[in-house]
């Protein structure tokens, strides 16, 4: 069964004064329909490059995508113009920003954006491409215009369209969703408008959701639920998820499958069981133990020893063999591909592949 999404092979580069950075290094990742993989790593090591890229919000300059191709539903995203990508973001992919605060409209209330969103997915239902949708929404006023420019007391959602966000507010669980609607962003708690955000986003139905490192910013209790919302959803609305985090914790709660990055590479993915009982790769193998178990051990808890490479620099070989205890000569000499070694397990290593690149699991 062919991917809804897959990419091969994308590397993104950064300009800055200081040089040009790698922060994306040939990475290949696939997301199957009605799946929630998780990508996960240190901060810094090109996650959110990755998810930008996916949607077409890369801010270029400085980034540039200088190889590879991005397939959704067999269409190749870096193909297309602005224009034309405008009929996949927001739509058929959407995305939760880590901070919603900041990715909400401040000066309206959650009502009008929620039915902001609602209304393009009606035009865009009947036909209408999202380019006419918007064009349409501004010249009959469907959401109301700026709120400094309407008294306070006019500010209504449109009475057709009122029930249906609310309908959106409960799908996410929202208590007293009829008042939630009257009330601003920083009126919210955390938990609250990242719920908002989730609606905003399933109201256009997409078959992919990416969310980068949505529980972030929240307490430990609301993060379990926003996670335990974003999975249950899933059936709903029979969408897939890309989860963005640095939390492991987080990774193996709801994760189906995991990719490990390190400094613009995946150097392993697999089924969330087999990657945190049998990891392979030595960096997956150091972020494990590096977890707390919550109950007492034995066993002190071994930080990684070193620092994350300059990604200014052009590396030869394995990016991380100045920190791995396995590193052989040929680390240094020649990257590793990320190969097969058993069922749905790869990893980027020479302890699991011949030096040539071949695999001795299969052999």
């Amino acid at each position: 069964m062919a991917a809804l999404l897959s990419v091969q092979d994308l590397t993104v580069g950064y300009e800055s004064s200081a040089g040009a950075v790698t922060a994306l290094d040939s990475v290949s990742i696939e997301i199957n329909e009605n799946e929630l993989v998780s990508v996960v790593g240190e901060s810094g090591c090109g996650k959110s490059t990755l998810a930008l890229a996916m949607i077409g919000l890369l801010p270029t300059p400085p980034a540039r995508v200088l190889n590879g191709e991005i397939e959704f539903k067999g269409t190749n995203l870096l193909g297309l113009g602005p224009k034309r990508m405008r009929e996949y973001r927001g739509t058929q992919i959407a995305m939760i920003f880590q901070e919603p605060l900041s990715s909400l409209n401040p000066v309206y209330k959650i009502g009008d954006q929620i039915a902001e969103a609602i209304t393009i997915k009606r035009m865009r239902d009947d036909g209408r491409s999202v380019i006419e949708s918007e064009v349409m929404q501004k010249t009959h006023k469907i959401v109301p215009p700026s709120p400094s420019k309407l008294p306070r007391g006019k500010r209504k959602i449109p009475a057709e369209m009122k029930e249906d966000t609310i309908a959106s507010l409960k799908l996410v669980r929202i208590p007293d969703p009829d008042q939630v609607i009257d009330r601003y962003p920083f009126e919210l708690s955390g938990g609250m408008r990242q719920r908002v955000m989730i609606a905003m986003a399933l109201s256009q139905e997409p078959a992919l959701l990416i969310a980068d490192e949505p529980t972030t910013a929240l307490d430990v209790t609301t993060q379990a639920q926003v996670l335990k919302l974003m999975k249950e959803l899933m059936d709903k609305v029979k969408t897939s998820i890309l989860l963005i985090t640095h939390d492991l914790a987080v990774a193996c709660q709801v994760a189906d499958r995991v990719a490990v990055m390190y400094a613009g590479d995946i150097v392993e993915t697999s089924n969330v069981y087999d990657l945190f009982s049998k990891p392979l790769h030595p960096y997956t193998q150091g972020l494990i133990s590096c977890v707390p178990t919550g109950s007492k051990r034995k066993v002190v808890l071994k930080p990684i020893p070193g620092s994350v490479p300059d990604l200014r620099t052009r590396m030869v070989g394995c990016k991380y063999v100045s920190r791995c205890p396995y590193a052989m000569q040929v680390c240094s000499e020649r990257k590793p591909r990320l190969l097969d070694v058993m069922n749905d397990h790869q990893v980027a290593c020479f302890l699991h592949g011949e030096a040539d690149g071949s695999n001795t699991a299969n052999n």
